[in-house]
């Protein structure tokens, strides 16, 4: 069984989770992501392991246009592309050294990625954007509960992050956000409780 489906595209962070300065880490389908903004307003999603020494770069620092890894501090710019080797400042970095970058999209206030995603991303409805909701359950069966469930003024995506956890994130088209929370955190404690 596979957790991603080829040619989609599935929502990873809510824009508002790409702050200044920070890295975003989460997981779709069993891949470790680390999301980011640079300085410019660019927006990256990267495979969250350094093609050096395989370090986690959502370890490391967001400087201006560039992540720089936590171990050795090689900067990588928003192409993926190593600009800068400290341990070798006056060479040129050679060029095949890349950051592995994956398909990014902002839609519905949402950033989305996923394997070779075709087109552009679903359009939700206008609303506000709720928070991200993690559910000890596969994304099959949540796609389930969400399909069997009164979740009136909702529109969700699901995240599969790995074989047994997903994360459900959307938008409340009325705006209530309360409301969408707990709606969703009862739709959790069910499913996870096995209802």
């Amino acid at each position: 069984m596979t957790l991603l489906e080829p040619g989609r595209w599935y929502a990873v962070a809510a824009d508002h989770d790409l702050v200044a300065n920070h890295i975003y880490r989460t997981t779709l389908g069993g891949h470790d992501l680390a999301l980011w903004r640079a300085r410019d307003g660019t927006v990256c999603v990267w495979h969250d392991r350094c093609p050096h020494r395989g370090v986690r770069l959502s370890l490391g620092e967001v400087v201006g246009n560039e992540l720089r890894c936590q171990y050795h501090a090689w900067r990588f710019g928003t192409g993926g592309a190593c600009t800068f080797i400290p341990a070798q400042p006056d060479r040129k970095v050679p060029g095949a050294i890349h950051a592995t970058v994956w398909p990014m999209a902002q839609a519905s206030g949402l950033i989305w990625t996923g394997i070779d995603p075709v087109g552009a991303p679903p359009a939700l409805p206008d609303g506000a954007v709720i928070r991200a909701i993690p559910i000890d359950r596969c994304a099959e069966d949540l796609e389930r509960a969400i399909d069997g469930a009164a979740l009136p003024a909702l529109a969700l995506t699901i995240q599969p992050c790995t074989a047994d956890r997903a994360i459900v994130r959307g938008a409340a088209t009325d705006g209530d956000l309360v409301r969408a929370d707990q709606a969703l955190l009862a739709l959790r404690r069910r499913l996870e409780a096995g209802a």
